[in-house]
Parts: structure tokens; sequence; C-alpha cells
């Protein structure tokens, strides 16, 4: 390790972490994503709907949760492009994360805007679908994709 006199420190080698999440009470959402679906969660006790679905409603804590599917056309209610990167996603080219509210479903989503789609043609207001992807590494993920 070198130390550092300036700063009375030592610099550590790198370290690359990697988590095992369990997400079996969720497998559902996960395998929906690898079919191209994008699922949500409805808790029959209160009615609250759940993007990304969780196990246990956050409101009222039941566990009673049906699933449904996002299917309708969203709005970009808010985005950024992001051009300075974390360390996390230094691979990764410049990304644009928005929000979109779908009003059908009731629910809002976070995800990226799909890769191709010009910086210049996101908008709010912008119409949308949210789409499951397996990326070529064989990530399953989600995205915006303009509704035509």
């Amino acid at each position: 390790m070198a130390y550092d006199p300036r700063t009375g420190t030592i610099r550590s080698r790198t370290l690359s972490l990697t988590y095992e999440i369990p997400v079996s009470k969720i497998a559902k959402f996960w395998e929906a994503l690898g079919e191209g679906k994008v699922l949500a969660v409805r808790c029959r006790k209160c009615g609250r709907r759940m993007f990304p679905p969780q196990a246990v409603c956050d409101r009222c804590y039941s566990d009673d949760l049906e699933w449904f599917e996002i299917k309708s056309v969203g709005e970009v209610i808010a985005f950024t492009h992001i051009v300075v990167r974390p360390a996390s996603f230094q691979e990764n080219p410049v990304y644009t994360p928005a929000i979109a509210e779908f009003k059908e479903e009731g629910v809002r989503v976070l995800a990226w805007i799909a890769p191709g789609v010009p910086k210049r043609a996101i908008k709010v207001g912008m119409k949308v679908r949210v789409e499951g992807r397996v990326t070529e590494e064989g990530r399953r993920t989600w995205f915006l994709v303009p509704a035509e």
C-alpha cells in the first residue's frame, strides 16, 4: 500500500464487490423482463400500486399483492442527461434516466431512455412505453421507449 505523507493516508488496492441480492419473492418481475414485459404490484388490502414491485405493501404492510403489467402509454415528467458517470457506470455511454407517469396503471417508472433515442428528442411530455429487455451481457432491465 502506498503511503502519502501529505495526507497521512495509505491507498488500498482497488476492490471489486459483487452482491447476491435475494429476489425470490419478486422473481416473477425478473422473469417477465426476459419476456419483454414490465410488471408492477397492487395491494389487495389498501389498493396501493408499486413499481418497482415489492414483496410487502409499504403503506399497510400486507403481503396480499397482485401482479399487473404496465402496458399503456406514459408521459415523461422529468429527465436528466448523465454525462459525468459514476465509477460503476464508466463503461456505459452517456445516458438519460427519466421518470414517466403511467396514469392508466397508476404508477411512475424510473428508467433509462432506450439507447439510440437522440438527446434532443427527449422532452417533458414525451409519450413513452416501458419495455423489458435482456442486455447483451445477460442483464435483465427495463427502458423507456418513444411511443409511436
